[in-house]
């Protein structure tokens, strides 16, 4: 791990000074050390934090032997001895070589088509000294962040926004529309952030930089019609070589010890199974983290959820003698109370407060037991254990209907769905909009922005967001869709993480990887037909029958999904009071109350019910609307730098 800063000064003027306050200003991410590369009107400077045996050997940035290229580059690759063999190195040359070295070689060899090559979690920036342009690139799921501000003379990059706000010429302040799509829960798309003129490299994208300007390409395009194998058992097969993999590639750097998230659902336990099986193999342990309820709660009894995942996560732990199970109760810590470390530390709003409370409670853990790297399981659901529920709608686009009614009739066989949700399902993609808000409305489901929104009517007009939505290709009202290829990869891009990552090494110290979004575990379940995720009545059915050779049936066969923090009502009453002094001062923030319904939210927190924690009307009010109004509203708040 890395944190990047770069500058160019195209008026000719010296550049070191301007990357040197960069460097400085980005020094949480990078303890162990720094670099520098001086070339008089570009510079390029790094923080280090070791992670990677193979880096002792290098001190980037590095220059090319020929002098052209000069690269600096937050990366961990994947399939390190199959790029040395395409690139025709020594295998002795490589076992001394670091990523950011096998990177360069890569650079030199293919400079744009590395991307076809190079697999791995990386944000990269080189400069080409002869015909002086800048070219700044991030991986296909956007494992590291990179941010960017032209103004001028000036070009400058870093990883972090915090780098370049170091500079004098670059403004502060939160960006308003993007603050308006953040509560409108649009997808992250462009390359506007969170705060006025930070722009950032999109996942799967590179820019190119030169005197008269820049341009965005993209250079991730996966292909649905990828050859994958035709029979079912032959795609179980396919899935686990491909989360092995995964899997072993980020077991880089950890030593003997790993930590894992561990819940009762498919897709972390896939991960910390899996990372446990293959530490065995060099007697290495995984630390599995469960989040679970504080004892003595009274759970609220959600239909068709799981409110304490501890049973379960402890039938996976059972399984592997390497595996140490610790639970982490709600340790009753003010839901407030982690938003400036979070602001600090990752520049962008939390998404959910609820969740990042217990989310920080593993790190505090983590860091504590001296743990250096946490797998997570993330990105699962749009890989392996996708759920296959376009499969209705894409039927009737086919016009098969005797798999139509085949499918269904199993689905209500197997009591997954009835056949009014089927059906409904089915034609969701080509109902007309009031008729699927009132079926919505009928089964107590999203049917309205202002449902789970707190953002003001004026801010949905003045940044038009419901035009800004069709853009996207999202749909306020979350109707069912029928194009299970399309719909994953929007999902898949739907929220840029790398700043949470960057946060964690920097709040933390601890690297956070995610196997579930292994770039090609991802593009070879985007390429398998929806019938391998939804067969029989079997929904997830690939990660069902797929992880039956890692995972106890219990967790295989469970029909509830894992309900995170189901104390949730419980945390926000005990800080309600913090709640209102929040909301109190977002109203001497100039701009807030243009984006935010403060007047709901205030209501909210005053008109809170005394048992309110089981009802679906309350969750989208108090858990999405008020918890994510708040997160919202505190993040423009500490960005305006402002006192109040």
């Amino acid at each position: 791990m890395t944190a990047l800063a770069g500058v160019w000064r195209l008026d000719g003027r010296a550049a070191a000074e301007s990357c040197r306050l960069m460097n400085i200003a980005q020094a949480l991410y990078g303890p162990d050390g720094e670099g520098f590369w001086d070339g008089g009107d570009v510079a390029f400077g790094l923080r280090r934090f070791d992670c990677l045996d193979e880096d002792r050997f290098d001190t980037p940035p590095l220059t090319s032997g020929c002098g052209r290229y000069h690269l600096v580059a937050d990366v961990r690759l994947d399939d390190r001895n199959g790029l040395s063999e395409r690139l025709g190195l020594d295998p002795g040359q490589t076992a001394i070589a670091s990523d950011t070295r096998l990177l360069l070689a890569a650079w030199e060899r293919w400079q744009t088509g590395l991307f076809d090559h190079v697999y791995g979690d990386y944000a990269f920036a080189v400069w080409d000294a002869r015909d002086r342009q800048l070219v700044l690139a991030r991986d296909a799921l956007g494992g590291k962040p990179l941010h960017y501000h032209r103004q001028g003379g000036l070009f400058a990059f870093a990883s972090m926004a915090k780098g370049l706000h170091a500079l004098p010429e670059v403004p502060i302040g939160p960006n308003p529309a993007r603050m308006a799509e953040l509560l409108a829960l649009l997808p992250e798309s462009g390359p506007e952030t969170w705060f006025q003129d930070i722009y950032r490299v999109e996942p799967g994208c590179y820019v190119r930089v030169d005197a008269t300007g820049q341009t965005r390409h993209r250079h991730w395009n996966p292909d649905r019609s990828m050859p994958v194998p035709e029979t079912f058992q032959a795609q179980v097969e396919g899935l686990r070589r491909h989360l092995d993999r995964a899997v072993q590639a980020r077991l880089r750097g950890a030593g003997r010890r790993i930590g894992s998230h561990l819940s009762a659902g498919l897709d972390s336990s896939a991960v910390a199974a899996t990372a446990a099986r293959l530490m065995a193999e060099r007697g290495g342990r995984v630390t599995a983290f469960t989040s679970a309820p504080r004892r003595g709660f009274e759970l609220p009894g959600t239909p068709g959820r799981v409110e304490d995942e501890t049973e379960l996560a402890a039938a996976t732990a059972a399984l592997y003698p390497n595996m140490d199970h610790v639970v982490l109760r709600n340790d009753g810590r003010d839901l407030t109370a982690g938003l400036d470390r979070a602001f600090h530390t990752s520049e962008r709003p939390v998404l959910n407060i609820c969740n990042a409370r217990w989310i920080d409670h593993i790190h505090d853990e983590a860091r504590r037991l001296g743990l250096n790297v946490l797998l997570i399981g993330t990105m699962g659901n749009m890989s392996f254990s996708f759920d296959g529920k376009t499969l209705p709608g894409e039927l009737i686009r086919r016009g098969d209907l005797i798999g139509f009614l085949r499918q269904g009739q199993a689905l209500s066989r197997e009591k997954r769905m009835n056949w009014q949700g089927y059906i409904a399902q089915a034609l969701g993609p080509w109902m007309p909009s009031i008729l699927w808000k009132g079926i919505n409305r009928i089964r107590g489901r999203v049917a309205s922005l202002r449902d789970y929104s707190a953002v003001n009517e004026s801010a949905v007009t003045a940044y038009d967001l419901e035009r800004r939505a069709r853009e996207r290709g999202h749909d306020l009202e979350y109707r069912s869709e029928a194009d299970a290829f399309a719909q994953r990869l929007r999902i898949l891009e739907r929220v840029d993480v790398a700043n949470y990552a960057k946060g964690v090494t920097g709040g933390w110290g601890l690297d956070v990887r995610d196997p579930t979004a292994d770039r090609r575990l991802v593009e070879y379940c985007l390429a398998l037909p929806t019938e391998a995720f939804l067969s029989g009545g079997l929904p997830r059915r690939l990660a069902r029958l797929g992880l039956s050779d890692r995972l106890p049936a219990a967790v295989l066969q469970e029909r509830r999904k894992g309900y995170q923090a189901a104390d949730w009502y419980e945390n926000v009453k005990t800080s309600r009071q913090s709640l209102l002094q929040e909301v109190s001062r977002l109203r001497n923030v100039d701009g807030v109350a243009d984006i935010l319904d403060l007047d709901r939210l205030e209501s909210l927190l005053q008109s809170m019910p005394e048992d309110g924690g089981s009802g679906q009307e309350i969750m989208y009010a108090y858990r999405l609307l008020l918890l994510r109004g708040v997160s919202a509203g505190h993040f423009m708040r500490k960005a305006a730098r402002t006192n109040a």
